[in-house]
């Protein structure tokens, strides 16, 4: 469970918050929140050699590789990050994300309610 740590401050932990399925070898766990933030959104991505082909993001977002090689593919270019490295994607492109099996990514987007600003 979430800890608060004083007024605005949470210690949030992996094992506080399950893992759902995303899509087909893509797992998430949504750790930033409501009541932890109030516009920005993210997790852990553990992704399995999958690949998400042609999202189109209403947000922008970095990917933080822990673990493993992830790749993001955008209008013929790409970006592959691995451990320790990160890639920025900014709001309205339409991207293939990539990764090699046992990668695991931090994920952090804003905003947190994109889905309901149409």
């Amino acid at each position: 469970m979430a800890e608060q740590g004083g007024a605005g401050v949470w210690l949030i932990r992996e094992g506080d918050v399950p893992y759902e399925e995303l899509a087909p070898g893509i797992e998430i766990a949504r750790v930033i929140s409501a009541p932890a933030s109030t516009s920005l959104g993210g997790g852990l991505l553990r992704m399995d050699g999958a690949t998400f082909p042609d999202w189109t993001l209403k947000y922008d977002e970095v990917l933080y590789v822990l673990e493993g090689e992830l790749e993001v593919e955008s209008d013929g270019g790409s970006a592959v990050a691995g451990p320790g490295e990160m890639i920025l994607i900014a709001g309205g492109g339409t991207v293939t994300y990539r990764s090699k099996a046992g990668t695991k990514t931090f994920v952090v987007l804003y905003p947190r309610d994109w889905a309901d600003r149409g």
